[in-house]
């Protein structure tokens, strides 16, 4: 969960020597860090947020409360986004190492999945060097949501996992349990399910495949990432739901594999953005590309 999925997108920002203290060991598995953008009354609203950068000779003293800072129990750094102070709309990125003076990391919230994966990151006048900065002063929000971008397509093949093990499992417990004599793969109704469940898998695998081949090729496809997230998400949650349905009640104990895949799919419909979030950014992105068809066949051929 630290790992180069939270630092990946950072690469292209960094300098040569953020990348050798911060981002290789991560990649090499020697350190771990965390994401530090959401706070309490800043989710969805990002620009909302609390927490200030304020300049200090060499450096900046960064004060402020963050939330749900995903595999903060075990980071050795935050990637933390601050509002620079006396300004409403102006956002940086620093690297913050997490055992210094001004900083701690408090357990965070649990989430239904029951791992115990969450911290809150609470900076009081944590000063921070200027060689800390990410890329220039003011491009936060930039480098932070084109972070989420990324991260939100790379959280489809994890959904996709998990779908593929909800069909699995169902097909063992098809072929294994009987009613009235017979297994519940004899049964349409069960057929169907199945059925139903393999079709919107390939599907959601086929478009997330498509678009991270894009991102491989060197293309940011933004617009696909919030079209991935959201279908990924939808499908492996109905995939999900349909699962529990064909184990019955043991779909509804707790221990069983089935249950804990349904609540740790059940959070991603709502984790990095709702599905909501991608439905509004779907709309402003073809709303984007109606404009262009407007504006006639010269000003498409120049998109």
């Amino acid at each position: 969960m630290g790992g180069p999925l939270r630092a990946g997108d950072i690469f292209r920002h960094a300098t040569e020597r953020q990348i050798e203290e911060y981002l290789l060991p991560v990649a090499r598995g020697e350190r771990a860090c965390c994401f530090s953008l959401t706070e309490a009354d800043a989710g969805s609203d990002v620009r909302a947020m609390r927490t200030t950068a304020v300049r200090d000779g060499d450096g900046y003293r960064l004060t402020g409360h963050k939330v749900f800072s995903t595999a903060g129990p075990f980071a050795d750094f935050a990637i933390v986004i601050a509002r620079m102070d006396g300004t409403e709309n102006s956002y940086s990125a620093f690297f913050v190492d997490l055992d210094g003076p001004g900083r701690r990391v408090e357990e965070g919230a649990t989430p239904m999945s029951g791992e115990h994966i969450e911290a809150d990151v609470v900076l009081d006048d944590c000063f921070v060097p200027a060689a800390n900065l990410i890329g220039a002063e003011g491009d936060g929000m930039r480098i932070g949501l084109g972070r989420v971008t990324v991260n939100r397509l790379l959280h489809c093949p994890t959904l996709l996992g998990m779908a593929r093990r909800a069909i699995e499992l169902s097909l063992v417990r098809a072929r294994t349990r009987t009613v009235h004599g017979e297994p519940l793969l004899k049964l349409q109704a069960i057929q169907h399910k199945l059925a139903d469940m393999a079709t919107e898998y390939y599907a959601a695998r086929s478009m997330t495949y498509g678009a991270i081949a894009a991102l491989d090729a060197g293309v940011r496809p933004r617009l696909e990432a919030f079209m991935c997230k959201l279908y990924v998400a939808e499908t492996a949650f109905r995939i999900l739901d349909e699962a529990v349905q064909i184990h019955g009640k043991e779909g509804l104990t707790q221990g069983s594999e089935v249950e804990y895949l349904f609540r740790k799919v059940r959070m991603f419909r709502v984790l990095t953005g709702t599905s909501e979030i991608q439905r509004n950014a779907v709309a402003k992105g073809l709303s984007m590309y109606a404009e262009v068809l407007a504006a006639g066949p010269d000003a498409t051929n120049r998109g």
